[in-house]
C-alpha cells in the first residue's frame, strides 16, 4: 500500500513538474519572441499593444487614403496644424494652469481667438488629449499668422501638431467624391483600428461616392497617434513626454487617380453657381473613352456636416429623370433602324394630334416637315406619328444598345479582394416603361417615345449617349477612376477603359453619323439657334419634359451634346430641375457656358 502511494506521489510530482515546465516555457517564448510579433488582426507587435493600453492618444492622422484628380492634385487630405491640449492631472496644478489670471493662458487664448473660460472649458473636457475645436466637431486649424505666434508656445499642456484634414471647409458639387460617417456596423469588423488605446477614437468609413464603393481599399493599415503614458488610475504621468505611433508599411495609405480634371470641375461648378442654377446636374465626358472630366451636382454639399435627412448629398448626375425630348434619340434612332419611317416621307404638324391630349409646343404647328426637321425643331407630332409606327419593344432594344434603361458605370466582378467594384455609387439604370404598361398601349407607347410618362434617364447615361454616337454605336463605361497606387507610387490596380455591349446588340454606324448631323441641324435651324454664337461648333439636342413637384407643374429642361463637331472632345449633358413652366430655357445657356469654357481652357 505505502508503495503504490509513494507512486502516486511521484507521478503527480513529474506531472506537476512537466505542466510547470510547459508554463514557463511558454512564458519564455512569451517574453523573448512572440512579444516581437505582430498580434493576428493587427499591425502592432505584443510589446507595442502592452505599451498602448497604458496610453491615452489623439488621432492625427486616420491613415486612409487618399483621392486625386487625374493630374494628381490633391481632393482629399491636406497636412494642417492644430493645438493639441493636454489635460492636467493634480489638484494643485490644474488650480495653477487653469486659472483666467494666468497671464500664459490669456495669450494662448488670445491667439485662438477666444476667451479663457472657453478655453478652460474645452481644456478640461474628459481626461485625453485632443484638438483644439472651439466647440465644433472638427479640429481648428491654424492660420499663417496663428502657427507663427505658436512657434515658440509651448509646454503648460498645449502644443502644437500636424493633422491631415480629409476635405475643404467649403461647400461643393463633388458628390460623387462622397463623405465619411460613423458607421459602428462597418466598424465592428475594423476592431484592429479601433482598440489600439483605451481612448476610443472616430474612425469614419465611406457613407457615399468613391469614399463607400473603395472603401474596403481606402481604409488603410491604421491611424496615426498622439500618445501619453498614464497610471493605471488613468492620470497622465507628466515625466513621460508625448510620442507619435504610426503603422509600418510601405505601401499604404493607397492613393486613388481619379478621371476628373479638377480645373474642369471647378470651372462648372463656378459656371453653375454663377448661373443661378437650384437643382440638377452637369455632366462633361471625354469622348475619346467616356471619361469623367466633371460631374456637378446641384444643390451642392458641405462633405464635413452631411445631414442624411437633406438630399444635397446624393449625386444627381447617376439619378434618373424625365428626358424629355432628348428621348426623341432613341425614337429617331429606333425608326432609322427599322426602316419605318422614310428620310424622304413628309408630316404635318398643326399645332395638335387630336389624341391622348398631345400637342406640339409651337401653338399652330410647324407645316409640313421630314423625320430630320422633326427633329431639329422637336416636333412632338413627328413623332407622335412616328411612335405609332414603332413597338415599344423596339424602343426598348434601341434604348438598350444606346446604353439606356441599365446601369452604365464602369464596373468590375472579383477584383482587389471585392466581390464587385463600381465607381459610380447609387447608380440608377432608369427605365423605358413600367411592368403594368401594355405594349398594345398606344398612349404610352407615343408618350414614351417623346421622354415623358415612365421614362427616366440619368445625365451620365445621357452623355454617355452622345459618346456612343460618336463611336459608330459602340457603347463605352465612364470612368472615374484610372488606377490605385500604393504609397510608394507602384501601381495596384490599373482599371482600363472598357465596352459595356447590349445584348439588344449595336445601332449601325450610318444611323449614329445620320443623328449627329441632325443634332448639328438642331444648332443651325432649329431649337438650339442660340448655340450659334458658342466659341466651338457645338451640335446637340434640347429637351423640355413635363413634371409634378409637390402637386405643382414644373419643368425639368435638357441640352446634351458635343463639340466641337469637327473633331470632338467633350460630350456635355445639362439638367436644370423643377423650373416653372415658361421660364428660358437654362440648360441651353448652361450648355453654351460650359462649352465656351472648355473651349477656353483647351
Amino acid at each position: 500500500m505505502r508503495v503504490q502511494l509513494k507512486r502516486r506521489i511521484y507521478m503527480g510530482c513529474v506531472i506537476l513538474t512537466i505542466i510547470f515546465a510547459i508554463l514557463i516555457l511558454r512564458l519564455g517564448w512569451i517574453q523573448m519572441v512572440q512579444v516581437n510579433r505582430v498580434m493576428p488582426g493587427f499591425q502592432r507587435t505584443v510589446r507595442e499593444m502592452s505599451v498602448l493600453q497604458r496610453e491615452r492618444g489623439v488621432m492625427l492622422d486616420s491613415g486612409r487614403g487618399q483621392i486625386t484628380d487625374r493630374k494628381g492634385k490633391s481632393l482629399t487630405g491636406s497636412l494642417q496644424w492644430g493645438v493639441v491640449l493636454f489635460p492636467h492631472s493634480g489638484h494643485r496644478q490644474v488650480q495653477s494652469v487653469m486659472s483666467t489670471t494666468n497671464v500664459r493662458l490669456k495669450q494662448l487664448a488670445a491667439i485662438l481667438h477666444t476667451d479663457t473660460t472657453h478655453l478652460i472649458k474645452e481644456w478640461e473636457q474628459g481626461d485625453t488629449p485632443h484638438f483644439w475645436t472651439a466647440g465644433t466637431h472638427q479640429p481648428m486649424v491654424l492660420d499663417k499668422d496663428q502657427l507663427a505666434k505658436l512657434q515658440d508656445f509651448e509646454g503648460d499642456g498645449a502644443s502644437v501638431y500636424p493633422v491631415m484634414s480629409r476635405y475643404d471647409k467649403s461647400r461643393t458639387g463633388r458628390q460623387w467624391l462622397g463623405y465619411l460617417a460613423e458607421q459602428p456596423d462597418v466598424l465592428s469588423v475594423r476592431d484592429q483600428h479601433t482598440v489600439e488605446v483605451k481612448q476610443p477614437f472616430a474612425l469614419k468609413s465611406g457613407a457615399a461616392g468613391l469614399e463607400r464603393t473603395l472603401d474596403p481599399l481606402l481604409m488603410g493599415m491604421g491611424p496615426t497617434l498622439l500618445t501619453r503614458m498614464v497610471t493605471g488610475s488613468g492620470e497622465i504621468i507628466p515625466e513621460y513626454a508625448p510620442r507619435v505611433i504610426a503603422p509600418r508599411n510601405s505601401h499604404y495609405p493607397l492613393k486613388v487617380e481619379t478621371t476628373v480634371d479638377s480645373d474642369i470641375q471647378q470651372g462648372v461648378e463656378q459656371i453653375a453657381e454663377e448661373a443661378g442654377m437650384e437643382e440638377g446636374a452637369i455632366v462633361v465626358l471625354d469622348t475619346a473613352n467616356a471619361d469623367v472630366r466633371g460631374m456637378v451636382s446641384v444643390p451642392f454639399y458641405d462633405p464635413l456636416h452631411v445631414d442624411p435627412s437633406n438630399s444635397s448629398w446624393a449625386n444627381r448626375a447617376v439619378q434618373s429623370a424625365v428626358p424629355g425630348s432628348i428621348f426623341k434619340i432613341v425614337t429617331a434612332a429606333a425608326a432609322l433602324e427599322s426602316q419605318a419611317v422614310s428620310t424622304k416621307e413628309t408630316f404635318h404638324c398643326g399645332g395638335e394630334w387630336g389624341k391622348y391630349g398631345l400637342s406640339c409646343w409651337k401653338e399652330h404647328g410647324h407645316g409640313d416637315l421630314k423625320l430630320e426637321q422633326g427633329f431639329a425643331e422637336s416636333c412632338n407630332i413627328v413623332f407622335a406619328e412616328t411612335a405609332r409606327r414603332l413597338s415599344m419593344e423596339q424602343l426598348e432594344r434601341t434604348a438598350d444598345a444606346l446604353g439606356l434603361a441599365r446601369t452604365i458605370g464602369w464596373e468590375k466582378k472579383d477584383v482587389a479582394g471585392m466581390p464587385v467594384l463600381r465607381h459610380f455609387d447609387h447608380e440608377d439604370a432608369g427605365r423605358i416603361r413600367t411592368t403594368t404598361v401594355s405594349s398594345k398601349d398606344e398612349g404610352a407607347r407615343v408618350q414614351t417615345a417623346i421622354g415623358q410618362r415612365d421614362t427616366r434617364v440619368s445625365p451620365l447615361q445621357a452623355a454617355n449617349l452622345i459618346v456612343t454616337l460618336i463611336h459608330d454605336g459602340h457603347v463605352h463605361a465612364p470612368r472615374l477612376v484610372q488606377r490605385i497606387r500604393y504609397a510608394d507610387g507602384d501601381v495596384m490596380l490599373e482599371m482600363p477603359p472598357q465596352h459595356s455591349p447590349s445584348g439588344a446588340g449595336q445601332i449601325s454606324p450610318a444611323t449614329s453619323h445620320q443623328l449627329l448631323r441632325w443634332m448639328r441641324k438642331v444648332v443651325t435651324d432649329g431649337t438650339g439657334k442660340t448655340l450659334q454664337h458658342a466659341r466651338w461648333h457645338v451640335a446637340g439636342k434640347s429637351g423640355t419634359a413635363q413634371v409634378e413637384q409637390k402637386g405643382r407643374k414644373r419643368n425639368h429642361q435638357w441640352f446634351i451634346g458635343y463639340g466641337p463637331v469637327e473633331q470632338p472632345r467633350y460630350a456635355v449633358a445639362v439638367l436644370v430641375q423643377n423650373v416653372t413652366p415658361g421660364s428660358d430655357h437654362q440648360a441651353t445657356e448652361l450648355f453654351r457656358r460650359v462649352m465656351d469654357y472648355l473651349a477656353e481652357s483647351s
